[in-house]
């Protein structure tokens, strides 16, 4: 015990700088947009059933924010502090499950085993990432109920060794797996994980060797039943899945082809982390067009074929077995997320659950040499601890990095120099203090590494926001240009048009010529003969930037744009009611008014916009 306290102090005096760290990406949409529960608490359901991360919208992850805003300060050091100590719980449960798991095979020393091999998880700098980037509690809570699922299940499986089936142990186990599928959906994979557990390791034996026959023949046939569904959902819908890629730069094909160069690189950073390359963004990752381009693409695909054909040999023997599991658990833990859904080809997150597989492995290769030769067991548990104190220095300052947003950024491009969001950010950071001419070398950079998939319209607005950060005046020319090139569909990207409307919004920059911004795209968008569209969301950030101007009828027209995509979105319809109302149409603001009673009457309103709508209601 004093020693699991002396690893779990370790790991939270590592981590703990990092609570000073910046909001990234996703933070700034999925929780810094959780407004004044203490103020408004009748609020707090709609923020639970209300994001849309993920198919399920992830509500036991989202009601952790929540809560936070509820009884806590809600500040960003204090969601980055439950992060940290979420992370040192996890930590236990790997311990917990390496010790049950090393004991039930008779590992010698095999509760040092587990907290050796539990630390190196817990010290990896490749989750730093992942811990000090807040959004991504959502993998670290599906982690938690995953191993907590695992942990119930063993306790469970050891009871029915000696022949007494426990439904209070086995009941857990599906509760746990329901929590993480809500935290977030890829935790689906424990299922299996959950089966080839009983497969490799319990090998589905009671506590004398004797097989348990039914528990062999449930198992198996949920294997096969799982691996026919996912190999027909394959063959019947692979075009759709292939469908699903039009809005990244590669295909369905490409992304496996790369997947299968990346996934080694995360078994390489697991295990030999090289630091300097470390960090939130890798969308300067080489992609495979073929099995020879890059080269290393064929190897990668050769490599992960002999790696199956090694699982394979090792599952006819009884000891094989064990590794086997460990690589099948990072292999299953990947996926989800590292095969043929359309997402982003590299995050070190997608590591945190699989990672734990890794681990286990280098513990049966332990468990392997020291039956063999026993006096090695005490010389490699040395050996193992000072590669975990090394991991954990490698920690300690990937945390000091991240604990600072300046040299986080300057970390990210000295890494990653092609790497568009890298540049992207020093940009900003240059235009932050007052380095304008600097800032757009770097927006020029972005722009030149975005793999076509920045369009002019977006670098020239950046350019524009940017300018405004620095307090640098904007020639009309610059604000006449926007739209000239791609007129059929001159910007693509939400977040930078919306970056460029909050500074207005909030008027950041009082010199600029809004008025003149806004006029040129109603003049883009909302002109009889202009070929332009643009995604809803553009829409509705336009029209948010010409309600502050208080231009009601061009308001209305981007709302009605907004509300063609998305005719029965509440926030839209209030919004049009506020436009309606604000102009004098009467009948307009009925037929909103009418409609939006209508979907309160059926429940589909949230709390808020409720009470936004009686306001309404009351005049």
């Amino acid at each position: 015990m004093a020693a699991a306290a002396l690893v779990l102090l370790l790991a939270g005096w590592a981590y703990w700088p990092g609570q000073s760290g910046p909001a990234l990406l996703d933070d700034l949409s999925s929780v810094m947009v959780i407004g004044d529960l203490h103020t408004h608490p009748e609020l707090a359901w709609d923020y639970i059933t209300g994001d849309a991360s993920g198919p399920l919208g992830r509500p036991v992850s989202i009601a952790s924010f929540v809560l936070e805003k509820l009884f806590l300060d809600g500040s960003l050091a204090t969601s980055k502090q439950i992060n940290i100590a979420l992370h040192l719980c996890n930590g236990v449960l790997v311990i917990w499950l390496f010790w049950l798991l090393f004991r039930h095979i008779e590992v010698p020393g095999y509760p040092w085993l587990a907290l050796v091999l539990g630390a190196g998880w817990l010290l990896s700098p490749l989750f730093v990432s992942t811990v000090l980037y807040v959004v991504q509690r959502m993998a670290m809570l599906s982690a938690s109920f995953m191993l907590l699922a695992c942990i119930a299940y063993t306790y469970w499986r050891l009871r029915l060794a000696r022949q007494a089936f426990s439904a209070a142990l086995l009941a857990p186990v599906a509760i746990c797996v329901l929590l993480a599928v809500f935290a977030k959906e890829n935790a689906v994979v424990v299922i299996p994980v959950l089966l080839l557990l009983e497969a490799l390791w319990f090998q589905f034996a009671d506590a004398t060797g004797q097989p348990i026959r039914w528990l062999r023949r449930t198992t198996l046939w949920l294997i096969a039943a799982g691996a026919a569904g996912l190999l027909l959902v394959l063959v019947l819908d692979y075009q759709g899945l292939e469908q699903g890629f039009t809005h990244r730069y590669f295909t369905l094909g490409e992304r496996l082809l790369t997947q299968g160069r990346i996934v080694w690189d995360y078994v390489g950073q697991m295990y030999a982390p090289d630091v300097l390359r470390m960090g939130l963004y890798h969308d300067d990752v080489v992609l495979s067009t073929s099995l020879y381009q890059p080269g290393s693409t064929l190897y990668a695909i050769i490599g992960w074929l002999g790696v199956l054909a090694l699982c394979t040999a090792l599952s006819f023997r009884r000891w094989g077995r064990y590794p086997a599991f460990g690589i099948a658990w990072f292999l299953v833990g990947h996926s989800v997320e590292s095969t043929v859904l359309p997402l982003e080809l590299y995050f070190e997150h997608r590591n945190y659950f699989p990672g734990i597989g890794l681990f286990l492995l280098l513990g049966t290769l332990f468990a392997a040499v020291a039956r063999r030769w026993p006096q090695t067991a005490s010389p490699l548990l040395v050996y193992l601890a000072c590669y975990v104190l090394w991991l954990a220095s490698l920690t300690g300052s990937q945390v000091q990095i991240w604990s600072s947003h300046p040299l986080l950024i300057l970390n990210h491009l000295n890494a990653h120099p092609d790497s568009f969001r890298a540049n992207s950010d020093m940009a900003v950071q240059m235009a932050n203090v007052g380095e304008f001419e600097a800032a757009q070398e770097y927006s020029a950079r972005a722009f030149a590494v975005s793999n076509n998939v920045e369009r002019s319209g977006d670098h020239d607005i950046r350019d524009l926001a940017l300018a405004c950060i620095a307090n640098r005046p904007v020639a009309p020319r610059q604000i006449e240009r926007l739209g000239t090139e791609n007129p059929e569909r001159p910007f693509g990207s939400v977040v930078t048009l919306q970056t460029m409307v909050h500074l207005l919004q909030d008027n950041a920059c009082p010199e600029f010529d809004r008025v003149g911004f806004a006029n040129r795209m109603r003049d883009i968008f909302l002109a009889q003969d202009s070929p332009a569209t643009a995604s809803a969301n553009i829409y509705l950030g336009l029209a948010l930037l010409e309600n502050v101007m208080q231009r009601w009828g061009n308001a209305l027209a981007y709302i009605d744009l907004f509300l063609q995509s998305s005719p029965e979105n509440a926030q839209g319809m209030l919004m049009k009611l506020h436009f309606a109302t604000a102009l004098g149409k009467v009948n307009v603001a009925a037929a909103v008014r009418s409609r939006l009673m209508q979907l309160q009457e059926q429940g589909s309103l949230t709390v808020g916009e409720q009470q936004t709508l009686s306001l309404y209601l009351e005049k």
